[in-house]
């Protein structure tokens, strides 16, 4: 395994006939792998939102498996969109999309509606009854 001084990288081609159910990692990156090779990585995005996904060898090729199509249908992955995947030699990889013009694609997540009423207010109970009562006498 090459020393983990740094992140690695390498960029791969979403092509949906080699790439919708698995991902190939090119043969040049094994050398970051630990051996044995973990039996699964996390890919996390720029919202850091992850995915654990299945790693599986076959002959010298590493390939990302059972949870890969869970990535590529959450990412909304099309033939021609690139990914860079950034290894931190400690089985996380930092996946950023590219869109067709080559630049990095940042979306907007549905996000929760959540009631704040919901919530304490952090101040204890009586504390804002005892605050409502100093402000009617003064």
């Amino acid at each position: 395994m090459a020393a983990p001084d740094e992140d690695q990288r390498f960029l791969k081609p979403f092509i949906s006939h080699k790439s919708a159910k698995s991902l190939a990692i090119p043969l040049a990156f094994n050398e970051y792998f630990p051996d044995p090779l973990p039996n699964t990585v996390e890919l996390l995005d720029y919202y850091g939102r992850s995915w654990t996904i299945r790693m599986k060898k076959r002959g010298e090729t590493v390939f990302l498996t059972v949870g890969w199509e869970n990535f590529v249908k959450d990412n909304e992955l099309e033939d021609g969109k690139m990914m860079e995947f950034i290894y931190d030699c400690d089985r996380t990889f930092y996946v950023v999309i590219f869109g067709h013009g080559g630049v990095s694609e940042l979306r907007v997540f549905p996000q929760a509606v959540v009631d704040v009423g919901d919530y304490a207010t952090g101040e204890e109970e009586g504390e804002e009854e005892e605050e409502e009562e100093k402000n009617k006498s003064n």
